[in-house]
Order: structure tokens, then C-alpha cells, then sequence
């Protein structure tokens, strides 16, 4: 009787909500989760509005530019002249300030490149500059319009400002950087550039030697390259297409990863070195199948 009452006084305290602790322990591991992608997609809103002001700064509020014009669209001219500073930034900084300037890694370049992709569609120059992520790093990529005249490697000053306003960005890091400049197909022949493969590179090393002048960046960090109409980057069957693939990219090369080092081994202490056995020390065979030690010089 007493076993019976035991029994039934059991089961009146059955926990039939146990379920509810798994659960909880789900809704907790889930609300840390999204804290931490939070987390990691907040920018940090200091540092973005200072970005975006010297960004601003370089480039200009509204910067419009039209395909194959070597002038701005008011009619004035600008100098060009080695050496103008035209939407740049302060040259107060020192050449070796961008030394101490962090290198970003891949993930630290995509984030920057929702920086930029943000800044270039407020000041309006979506169609003329773009942004992309390859194995190397970051390209940035200009269309030759914004920067050159038609068949030309004299920078424009829109080109200038928009290098200028790219500029403020490059002082930012010490990641290293390729200019690329690109031709579409169609040949060239004057005195200055027999071929595509002069414009481009003359193109190229104008953007460079400007970077250089203009943000102070380090020289060893550049390299120039000029590739023709090797590499399109849009059909040349259009119009469109060509104007697409007449451009300079500028490679933000990330940084390479680092591999540990492999550890190397060290002997236990207290280990005995196991000897190695002389050749000469081992012994001969006879022709009556007995072994012989070989006689002691």
C-alpha cells in the first residue's frame, strides 16, 4: 500500500515543461548570434564621417564627366601643369606617414569597398568609377572618360579630382598598388603613342606619378603596367562596351596571409644521441659464410 501511495505521489510531480530549458538555451545561443553580427556590421561612425569627408573633400560634391571629353563640362580649362594641386589633399603630411599605416587584409578591403561603393553614389560618379573584389584585392576602376581625352594621357581636371578625392582613401593603408591602364581595340597612330600598348602604359604612369605628387604616397609602393586591349572587361561588339574597357584600374593589392611557423624540433633533454654505425666497423663476410672484423690500422 505504501509502495502504491509512493507511486502516485511520483508521478503528481512530474516535470512535464522540460522541453522549456532546451529552449531557452536555443533563444540564448540565437540573441548572442545576432549581437555578434551586429556587431560586426556597425561601422564605427566617427571614423566613417571623417572618411567621408575627405573623401568628399578630394573628390568634390557633384563631379560630372562625359565620355571622351577632355574638358570639364563648364568649358573652363584646368591646370594640368606637373605638380598643380587640384582637389588634393592637404600636402602637410609627411612622405613617410603612410609607413605607418595598417595593410588591409581581404576582409578588411571588403568592408572598405561598401565604404566606397556608398561614397562614389552620393558625389555621383556610379557610371564612371566602380568598385570590385578579385584574388589580388581591391580594383578600383576608372573609365578612361573621367580621367583622359580621347586618345590622350594628359589627366583632366575632373580625372584629378577623382584621383584626389581616391588619394585621401590610399593614405589610409600601406597596401601596395598596381595601376593598370586599358585600351579597347581600336589602333592608335600618332608620333606620341605608335600603338595601344604606349597609351596605355602612358596612361597608367600619368595616374601613378600623380597618386605620388598629390597624396604623398610612398613611390615604392607603386607599380605601373600597361596592357592595350588585352584584358576587356566588356564586349567590344559596342559602343558601350569599348568606352567600358578604355579605362586604368588601380589594384589595392591585400595583404598575403600569414603562415605560422613550423616549430622546429628540439632534442629532449637528457636523450642519448643514437650513434651512427662506421662502414667500417661493420663486419666482412669469408668464404666459409663465417664474418670477420676487418683488421684494426
Amino acid at each position: 500500500m505504501s509502495r502504491r501511495r509512493h507511486a502516485v505521489h511520483h508521478e503528481e510531480h512530474e516535470n512535464h515543461e522540460r522541453w522549456l530549458v532546451s529552449y531557452a538555451d536555443m533563444m540564448t545561443l540565437l540573441s548572442a548570434l545576432f549581437m555578434m553580427l551586429y556587431a560586426m556590421s556597425v561601422l564605427d561612425l566617427k571614423k566613417y564621417e571623417a572618411f567621408q569627408e575627405a573623401f568628399t573633400q578630394g573628390m568634390g560634391k557633384h563631379v560630372h564627366a562625359l565620355p571622351g571629353k577632355g574638358d570639364p563640362p563648364n568649358g573652363e580649362k584646368l591646370a594640368t601643369k606637373p605638380g598643380a594641386k587640384i582637389g588634393t589633399p592637404d600636402p602637410s603630411p609627411s612622405p613617410i606617414s603612410d609607413q605607418l599605416m595598417p595593410v588591409l587584409d581581404q576582409n578588411e578591403l571588403r568592408r572598405l569597398k561598401q565604404q566606397l561603393d556608398l561614397q562614389i553614389r552620393l558625389t555621383g560618379l556610379q557610371n564612371q568609377v566602380q568598385v570590385d573584389l578579385d584574388q589580388r584585392g581591391l580594383v578600383v576602376n576608372v573609365v578612361s572618360g573621367v580621367l583622359f581625352g580621347s586618345g590622350d594621357a594628359t589627366l583632366t581636371g575632373n580625372g584629378q579630382k577623382v584621383l584626389g578625392g581616391l588619394g585621401v582613401v590610399f593614405t589610409q593603408m600601406s597596401n601596395t598598388l598596381v595601376v593598370e591602364g586599358h585600351t579597347d581595340p581600336v589602333p592608335i597612330s600618332s608620333a606620341a603613342f605608335p600603338s595601344n600598348w604606349e597609351l596605355s602604359t602612358a596612361r597608367a604612369t600619368a595616374v601613378l606619378r600623380f597618386l605620388i605628387s598629390s597624396s604623398h604616397l610612398q613611390p615604392v609602393r607603386l607599380s605601373a603596367a600597361g596592357y592595350a586591349d588585352t584584358h576587356p572587361r566588356s564586349s567590344n561588339a559596342t559602343a558601350a562596351g569599348r568606352a567600358a574597357n578604355r579605362r586604368v584600374d588601380i589594384v589595392v593589392q591585400a595583404a598575403p596571409k600569414r603562415l605560422s611557423p613550423t616549430p622546429a624540433s628540439t632534442p629532449t633533454p637528457g636523450a642519448t644521441p643514437t650513434p651512427i654505425a662506421s662502414p667500417q666497423a661493420s663486419p666482412l663476410p669469408t668464404p666459409s659464410g663465417r664474418q670477420r672484423r676487418p683488421p684494426t690500422p
